[in-house]
């Protein structure tokens, strides 16, 4: 397997945790030992309490905060470097579900190495995984990871993914799960994140890739996370913009898709 088939294989992985939200939550069964020891021993977490003013703006937890615990997932090494972090909040369904996830991501980008027989060349094989937390109330939450891969070449890669969790039920969220009308959110965000994304872009402004990257299509805005005002819309590298410009992202106010239907108690707010 080339170095583009080992890239290729993980960067579908990643895009593929995208589409694991567009299954039907099923609880899943305990993880083994070793992964339980992982969870387990880890004193209270603070319930984050009910925001008094719902339409604040977007603020990142980093993992200092004490409303949950890290952990990580640690293999150092000349070759093959992994350091990927992930958040215990206390939440038995919510906490199997991401660690299981982060050892997926793990396993998926080291099957790929060795498929690639990489302890056979001198490339340093980069996986990092950091996150940040943030809530749109007290009853939903989402971990957004910023995930970084190299395997040779000029750079690296950097991808966003999103899990954002019904903290009363366990489930975890998919954009159908936050909005009735799916089809009329999507026109809303699309109208909505081309004009914004056309005012910060400046010289990087690519009308081709903007208008592809902002259609109408549930695999642009799979990648969201949940705030106490609406939606953040995160844009991969290339996805809107040429590399150099980065990921991007659109804070969305909620009012934009009242329209369509948003499930406003995850927000923590009624209809007036």
């Amino acid at each position: 397997m080339t170095r583009a088939a080992v890239l290729a294989l993980f960067m579908s992985f990643l895009t593929s945790c995208a589409a694991m939200a567009a299954q039907s939550f099923i609880p899943i069964s305990p993880p083994d030992a070793p992964l339980l020891d992982s969870l387990q021993g880890q004193s209270a977490v603070q319930t984050p309490p009910e925001l008094l003013e719902p339409l604040t703006g977007f603020q990142d937890i980093s993992p200092a905060d004490q409303r949950f615990k890290d952990a990580s997932i640690v293999r150092p090494g000349d070759i093959v470097d992994i350091d990927v972090h992930y958040p215990i909040f206390d939440k038995i369904l919510i906490d199997q579900d991401i660690a299981l996830w982060a050892h997926r991501v793990v396993d998926t980008f080291t099957k790929g190495l060795d498929d690639d027989h990489a302890s056979q060349r001198q490339t340093r094989n980069e996986l990092r995984a950091s996150y940040t937390v943030s809530y749109a109330s007290s009853r939903s939450l989402t971990v957004t990871y910023e995930i970084w891969t190299y395997t040779g070449g000029i750079h690296g890669n950097n991808d966003i993914i999103t899990l954002s969790y019904d903290v009363e039920s366990g489930q975890r969220l998919l954009f159908e799960d936050l909005i009735v009308a799916t089809d009329t959110a999507l026109e809303r965000l699309s109208a909505y994140c081309s004009d914004a994304l056309r005012k910060t872009l400046g010289e990087d402004l690519d009308e081709t890739m903007l208008k592809n990257g902002t259609a109408p299509d549930l695999d642009n805005y799979s990648s969201f996370s949940l705030f106490p005002a609406g939606l953040r819309i995160h844009f991969q590298p290339y996805q809107v913009a040429p590399f150099i410009a980065g990921a991007q992202h659109v804070d969305v106010p909620l009012e934009v898709l009242l329209d369509a239907g948003p499930r406003l108690e995850l927000w923590g707010r009624v209809r007036r």
